[in-house]
C-alpha cells in the first residue's frame, strides 16, 4: 500500500484548510440558525423559501404529464413482452426436450422392428433367412423367363375341344 500524504493522509475531511488562512469575521459570528438558512438558500441556489416555491410552480405547469404517463405504458408493454418471450422461449425449450425423447423413441420403435423382422424370419426360413428368401425369388423369376419362351398357343388349341366336352357334361 503506498503512504499517503496531505489531504489522503486525514480520513473523513473533503476539504483542508492551509493554517494560513484566516477564517473572516463574519463567518465565525454566524448562528447555527442562519448557517441552516444560508446552507439551504445556497443548496437549492434560490434566495427565498419563496422564489423556491415559485420555481416549483412553474416548472409544475410546464411538466410534461402526458410524456411520463406514456413512457410508463410503454415501461410497462416492454416488461409484459419480455415476459412473453420468457414463456416463449420456455415453451421452445419444452418442445425441443419433447421433439429429442421422440426421437430417441422413433429410433428404438425401428430397431426394435429390424429386429422382429429378423426374428420372424429366422423363426420362418432358420439360419440365413436373407439367403434363401433371395434364392427363392431369383428361382421365381428363372422360372416365368422359361414360361414364358415355351408355345402355349398351340396345346391351348389342342385342349379347347376338351375343356367344351368337360363343361357341358358338368352343366347336365
Amino acid at each position: 500500500m503506498a503512504s499517503t500524504t496531505g489531504r489522503d493522509a486525514i480520513e473523513g475531511m473533503d476539504e483542508l484548510k492551509d493554517a494560513s488562512e484566516l477564517t473572516p469575521a463574519s463567518e465565525r459570528e454566524k448562528t447555527r440558525e442562519q448557517e441552516k438558512a444560508d446552507q439551504h438558500a445556497n443548496t437549492e441556489g434560490f434566495e427565498s423559501e419563496e422564489a423556491f416555491q415559485d420555481y416549483l410552480h412553474a416548472v409544475a405547469e410546464d411538466a410534461p404529464v402526458e410524456e411520463i404517463v406514456v413512457d410508463v405504458e410503454r415501461a410497462a408493454a416492454r416488461e409484459e413482452l419480455e415476459r412473453q418471450i420468457e414463456e416463449v422461449r420456455y415453451e421452445i425449450n419444452n418442445l425441443r426436450a419433447r421433439l429429442h425423447i421422440i426421437r430417441h423413441q422413433a429410433g428404438s420403435v425401428v430397431e426394435e422392428n429390424i429386429r422382429w423382422a429378423d426374428a420372424s424370419a429366422r423363426a420362418q426360413l432358420g439360419d440365413h433367412p436373407w439367403l434363401k428368401l433371395s434364392s427363392a425369388m431369383a428361382a421365381a423369376f428363372l422360372v416365368g423367363k422359361a414360361l414364358q419362351r415355351l408355345p402355349f398357343g398351340p396345346f391351348a388349341t389342342a385342349l379347347a375341344p376338351l375343356i367344351l366336352v368337360v363343361a357341358r357334361e358338368r352343366g347336365r
